[in-house]
């Protein structure tokens, strides 16, 4: 077997005077990636120096005879970092020709972005063909990735084009979420941030592992992912660690920190015995952000060795018992970290801190777990472990909490701030909180806190705005979920209403026995290609547009409910007149809104309370024949009023003279 591994920059990758292919073969899955995963990637690129490696790409090599510059690269692993970068440099391409046609902008960056535009258009096509990109995806995404290609390549030239796909394919979504992330002003305010970060992008390392054909290739890929675990930074960390402890001889030292260490690692250990080291990694990140750090940025995994490295020398000078005490201050930490993050719910083992073992506060840290709510960690570690010396007692905590629940909603339905803003202003608030001068304690740390998440978040106008517009199931299915759930409590609370009995309990958290959640979602008007009978409600007058108006309004929150019996309702028709459900039936499935079990009703007419806005006022369930877009309208209105009632900001009065957090 003949492999070969070259370490390649992206700009030797995507070279411009090449003539070379990335295809993807058709059994590779679509582009897959979701917002979070190109966010992800986007904050280690601006986060790492020049020449970050972003880890492999196995293909396949295919030469062309004649043509030793023309190979063609079957992309056996690495398509979607591979995709996603290739639509950074579109988008940069775009941004570039804006700055160009800008006669605002200053002559020399008008120069800068007509060059860069040049060379990324050659990075991107081959031979100046617009017909023949660089990366050759699958079908449904080579068809909205040629058109881009096409309507920015004519813009390049003055032409004025729009793309001819609609804007709500999944790839389209994401090559927009691309561009509005490059596009941000915070980030990127003129020509030479856009030049920076596209330096950036050029310096990255790739290293390519090449096999002679695709058989060797996928022996490659199976031998990559199945034999042998790589080096993590936590392997790195322990040897540092061991070694604190200078003052014994290395019999004792080994001992005593050893199992120190032991009992650090077994916080993250399940009970499999199998380490969670993403979430131990993740631990020596956001401990080195809250407690060690005097930046307003955040540490990354390739720079956090060198920074726990001055950190372990430190601690060895000042204390001869250096290495064991903060190992311990550590341990700590770590146990009040693994709660927060809600790591092993089901051990039930106390986390040595009073106010983590609190059931509210416990509660609201799973809300926050659900809302993916990574950014707001280092904080909220910080704040737990030095919760007497900041005076915050299990209230002031939870008005916090209940604070950064109503912030990551909205956050999570608006898209804004980004994921990077937020986890800077967080960190900063540390410092604020922990300033050498005018340090904040008690209430004036809430307060700062809340005016910062209420600050950084839409109000309550576009708030509403967006959630009436967004297709938020395919958004964030997560957050979706939480919301109904949530409001779902919150309105059989403030409405009196239980829905539980002893013979049949309502837990809309409960779990099937593969772990899977029992209640989900169901959209009312379904997914997927519609059938006839739901175009003719959907649309009667035109069935031919259905499908468009189902692409339009399906995800919405008014199309939205929850249920136990996703699986068997499906794409049945909201109702049956010419088959009525009988008050005798135990059983009926032929209608959504009918749907019976044991004798209850399961569906549309159950008793949940998000299920009264599924008639009109002055409408009852059973009398609800037809579901349409002007339902779906209106009912999202209906979860708008609802959503701004349950999600505001609690109140907090001005603080005076609070620390920029920025």
């Amino acid at each position: 077997m003949n492999i070969v591994a070259k370490s390649r920059s992206l700009a030797e990758t995507l070279r411009m005077d090449s003539r070379e292919h990335y295809r993807i073969p058709p059994y590779q899955r679509p582009y897959s990636w979701k917002n979070q995963q190109i966010d992800q990637l986007f904050q280690d690129i601006c986060a790492e120096d020049n020449g970050y490696y972003i880890g492999n790409i196995l293909v396949a090599t295919q030469e062309k005879e004649n043509d030793p510059s023309g190979a063609t690269y079957e992309v056996i692993d690495g398509q979607q970092r591979l995709t996603t970068l290739s639509l950074f440099l579109l988008a940069l391409w775009e941004i570039c020709i804006e700055f160009r046609d800008d006669d605002a902008v200053a002559k020399e960056d008008r120069r800068r972005a007509e060059k860069m535009s040049t060379r990324i258009s050659c990075r991107l096509i081959v031979d100046d063909n617009v017909t023949n990109p660089r990366l050759q995806l699958l079908r449904d995404d080579a068809v909205i990735y040629q058109e881009l290609i096409r309507c920015i390549h004519a813009r390049d030239e003055g032409k004025v084009e729009n793309p001819r796909v609609k804007r709500n394919r999944v790839f389209m979504k994401r090559y927009r979420h691309v561009f509005d992330t490059l596009k941000d002003k915070d980030t990127f305010p003129d020509m030479e941030a856009i030049s920076d970060f596209y330096d950036k992008l050029m310096d990255l390392m790739i290293l390519q592992i090449e096999a002679p054909n695709i058989g060797d290739a996928f022996n490659i890929f199976s031998s990559l992912n199945s034999k042998g675990l790589p080096l993590t930074l936590v392997d790195l960390l322990k040897s540092e660690f061991l070694s604190m402890d200078s003052n014994q001889n290395d019999t004792q030292r080994e001992s005593s920190l050893e199992t120190r260490w032991e009992e650090l690692a077994g916080i993250f250990t399940n009970a499999d015995g199998d380490v969670d080291s993403k979430a131990f990694t993740q631990f020596f990140l956001n401990n080195y952000d809250a407690f060690e750090s005097s930046a307003k940025g955040s540490v990354t995994k390739g720079k956090a060795l060198y920074r726990y490295q001055d950190v372990l020398k430190r601690k060895r000078s000042a204390s001869r018992l250096g290495g064991r005490t903060y190992m311990q201050a550590m341990i700590g930490r770590a146990r009040a970290y693994a709660t927060i993050i809600r790591l092993f719910d089901e051990s039930g083992a106390s986390s040595g801190n009073a106010l983590l073992d609190d059931q509210e506060i416990q509660q609201l840290l799973q809300d926050l777990k659900q809302l993916e709510s990574t950014q707001a960690y280092p904080l909220l570690l910080f704040l737990f472990v030095k919760a007497d010396d900041l005076q915050l007692d299990k209230d002031k905590l939870s008005v916090i909490l209940r604070a950064f629940v109503t912030f990551y909603v909205r956050r999570n339905i608006a898209e804004y701030p980004k994921s990077s803003n937020i986890r800077a202003k967080l960190i900063g608030l540390i410092r604020a909180i922990d300033g050498t001068d005018d340090s904040l304690r008690g209430e004036d740390i809430v307060r700062a806190i809340v005016h910062t998440l209420k600050d950084m978040s839409r109000n309550d106008e576009d708030f509403g705005e967006e959630i009436l517009k967004r297709p938020i199931y395919d958004q964030n299915a997560k957050t979706t979920r939480f919301v109904l759930i949530d409001l779902e409590h919150g309105l059989q609370r403030s409405n009196h209403v239980s829905l539980s009995t002893k013979a049949r309990p309502l837990d809309l958290d409960d779990r099937l026995p593969n772990g899977k959640p029992r209640w989900t979602i169901e959209h009312i008007l379904p997914e997927g290609d519609l059938p006839e009978h739901w175009k003719e409600r959907i649309s009667p007058d035109d069935p031919s547009i259905a499908n468009d108006l189902k692409d339009e309004y399906t995800h919405r929150f008014g199309n939205l409910t929850l249920t136990a019996y996703n699986e068997n309702m499906q794409q049945k028709p909201f109702s049956v007149s010419e088959h009525p459900v009988s008050e005798n039936d135990t059983h009926y499935d032929l209608s959504k809104r009918d749907y019976k079990d044991n004798g209850e009703y399961v569906g549309l007419r159950s008793p949940l309370q998000i299920n009264t806005s599924i008639p009109e006022e002055g409408e009852s369930i059973e009398d609800k024949e037809s579901w349409t877009v002007h339902d779906i309208k209106r009912r999202s209105e209906w979860f708008r009023d609802e959503m701004l009632k349950r999600y505001r900001f609690p109140d907090a009065p001005e603080v005076p003279d609070v620390p920029d957090a920025n």
